[in-house]
C-alpha cells in the first residue's frame, strides 16, 4: 500500500498558491466585483510554470531530452483537460442558444471555431480566439512558451533571461497603463499584448529557477502568508489606486516575488492537505469553470439568490466538477498517452494499480511525469 503523504516532497506552497489564483479566476469571471483583479492569476500561473518547468525538465534537457520528446509531454499534461474543457463550454453555449442566457453563438460561429480549437489553435473567423473557452488563450499562449523553453530560453544565460525579461516587460508594462489595466490578452487585437506579457512572466520564473534554491523548505507561518498574500493581490479592490498602477505592480513584482517566497518555504502542516487538494485541481478548474458561470448566474441574477452564497455554491460546484475530471479523465488519460506516445510500460503499471486503489491520483500523475 502507499502510505506517505500525496503532498510529500512537492512545492506545497506554490500548489495551494496556484489553487488559490483558479478560483480567483473563476470567480472574477463569475462575478467580477467579488474577484475584481482576478485575471492577473494568469500572470502567477506563467511565471509559476516558467519555474516549474524550468526546475524539472533543465536536467533532462541537459542529459539529452529532445524538443520533439518535451513536447510530447507537455501536450500529455495540456491537452485531456483542455479538451475536456472545450466539450463542457461548447455544450453549454449550444445550450445558451436555447436558454438565452450568456453569449448567444450562430452554429456558424460555434463550429467554425471548434476544428482550429480543437487542435489548440485561435479561432481565426471571430474576434476572441477562444470563442466557447475564452479563458483557454492563455493555455495556448502556455504551450508556446513552453516550445520556446527547450528551444530559447535554456539555452540562454541568466543574463540574456533577464535581458530578455525585462524588454518584455517593458513593452508589457506599456500597453497596462496605456489600458488602464491588465486584463488583457484573449482577443485578436491583443495578441501582441498576449505575447509579451507571456514572455515577461514565464521568462521570469525561469530566471527564479535558475537562481541558487535552498536546500530546505521550512514549514510555518511564511507559507501561509504566501497563501494570504496571493488571495489579497487577487480579490482586493483599492478604489485609490489606480488599476494600471496596481496590475502593473502585481503582475510584475508580486506575483514573481511570491513564485521566489513560495519555493523556499512551506505552509504549516495542518494547512497542507487542503493546499495540494487546490494545486492538484487548479489546472482542471481554470479548464471547466467557464462551462458551469452562466447556469449558476441564472440563481443570482435571475432569481436573486444572495451573491455571496452563490459564490460558494458556484466555486465548490467547480471544484467538485473539476476533482472528478482529474480522478477520472485526466489522470488515466495521461497514463493511457504516455504509453501510447512515449512507448513506455511503466503507465500501464501504473494504471493497473490505480485500477485496485493502491495510488492517489497526484502519485500517479508524478509517475506519468517520470518523476
Amino acid at each position: 500500500m502507499h502510505n506517505s503523504s500525496p503532498w510529500q516532497g512537492r512545492y506545497v506552497t506554490l500548489d495551494g498558491m496556484r489553487g488559490i489564483a483558479a478560483l480567483a479566476v473563476a470567480l472574477f469571471h463569475y462575478n467580477i466585483s467579488q474577484a475584481p483583479h482576478g485575471y492577473l492569476a494568469v500572470d502567477f500561473f506563467f511565471a509559476l510554470s516558467g519555474f516549474v518547468l524550468c526546475r524539472t525538465y533543465l536536467p533532462r534537457w541537459k542529459a539529452g531530452l529532445s524538443t520533439w520528446a518535451f513536447m510530447k509531454q507537455r501536450m500529455i499534461r495540456l491537452y485531456p483537460l483542455f479538451l475536456v474543457g472545450l466539450v463542457v463550454t461548447t455544450l453549454s453555449a449550444i445550450s445558451n442558444r436555447y436558454t438565452g442566457k450568456g453569449d448567444i453563438f450562430e452554429f456558424g460561429i460555434i463550429f467554425g471555431s471548434l476544428p482550429f480549437n480543437l487542435l489548440m489553435l485561435p479561432s481565426p473567423i471571430t474576434m476572441t480566439m477562444f470563442p466557447m473557452n475564452v479563458p483557454a488563450w492563455s493555455l495556448f499562449f502556455e504551450l508556446v512558451a513552453n516550445f520556446l523553453l527547450v528551444l530559447v530560453l535554456f539555452r540562454l544565460p541568466k543574463l540574456g533571461l533577464l535581458v530578455l525579461c525585462l524588454a518584455a516587460g517593458w513593452w508589457y508594462g506599456a500597453a497596462v497603463l496605456d489600458n488602464d489595466g491588465g486584463n488583457l490578452g484573449a482577443v485578436w487585437d491583443q495578441f501582441g499584448i498576449s505575447a509579451v506579457r507571456t514572455t515577461f512572466a514565464f521568462t521570469a520564473g525561469v530566471l527564479i529557477a535558475r537562481l541558487p534554491q535552498s536546500r530546505t523548505r521550512p514549514r510555518g507561518w511564511t507559507g501561509l502568508a504566501c497563501l494570504a498574500a496571493i488571495a489579497a493581490m487577487l480579490l482586493l479592490d483599492l478604489r485609490s489606486v489606480p488599476a494600471g498602477k496596481y496590475d502593473l505592480v502585481c503582475s510584475m513584482v508580486i506575483a514573481p516575488a511570491l513564485v521566489w517566497v513560495g519555493a523556499r518555504c512551506e505552509p504549516p502542516r495542518l494547512v497542507a492537505p487542503a493546499a495540494w487538494f487546490l494545486g492538484e485541481v487548479s489546472y482542471a478548474l481554470y479548464a471547466v469553470h467557464w462551462a458551469l458561470m452562466e447556469p449558476l448566474r441564472y440563481f443570482k441574477d435571475d432569481l436573486g439568490f444572495d451573491q455571496v452564497l452563490m459564490a460558494f455554491v458556484y466555486l465548490g460546484s467547480c471544484l467538485a466538477l473539476a476533482w472528478l475530471c482529474v480522478r477520472w479523465i485526466d489522470v488515466p488519460t495521461r497514463a493511457w498517452l504516455s504509453g501510447a506516445m512515449c512507448g513506455g510500460s511503466r503507465p500501464h503499471s501504473v494504471m493497473a494499480l490505480m485500477s485496485r486503489g493502491e495510488v492517489n491520483p497526484a502519485a500517479v500523475a508524478k509517475e506519468v511525469a517520470g518523476g
